[in-house]
């Protein structure tokens, strides 16, 4: 997170926060949350990435929710119900609908990149605990 306490390790309609979550002007910005950073999902030019894994899930949470404060998008293309389940409890706020859209690039975008630490391909987890999520913040220079 740009210049935040987030303790950082060495608008598609189902990815939308739900009503009454947001300013009622229009954006300030989005933070887009991911399952993965496909390369093809950014502008054809030449790009800078800044990708710095987040050491603090909670601490990720309460910075989200000032920047919906602020007028911030919070949108998601997460497929998986359990990886949403557990952001919601952190208190994220992410839509419970899974959405397997796919995500192109804003300007300004700030992505959120989660993963499991052990992927398991072809096999749909059930249960996903914090311990069990890498995450890591891009934002495109």
């Amino acid at each position: 997170m740009p210049n935040e306490n987030i303790q950082v390790a060495g608008t598609g309609p189902a990815g939308a926060a739900g009503a009454g979550l947001a300013n009622q002007q229009a954006p300030r910005g989005r933070i887009v949350f991911l399952n993965a950073l496909p390369l093809n999902a950014l502008p054809r030019s030449h790009l800078r990435l800044d990708i710095l894994p987040v050491a603090n899930l909670n601490e990720l949470a309460r910075w989200a929710q000032r920047r919906l404060q602020e007028g911030y998008e919070v949108v998601h293309f997460i497929r998986h119900p359990a990886t949403i389940a557990v952001l919601r409890q952190l208190g994220i706020p992410l839509s419970e609908q899974p959405n397997a859209g796919l995500y192109a690039y804003c300007g300004g975008d700030i992505i959120i990149v989660i993963t499991l630490r052990a992927l398991q391909r072809g096999q749909e987890v059930q249960q996903v605990r914090l311990e069990d999520l890498e995450t890591w913040v891009v934002q495109v220079l």
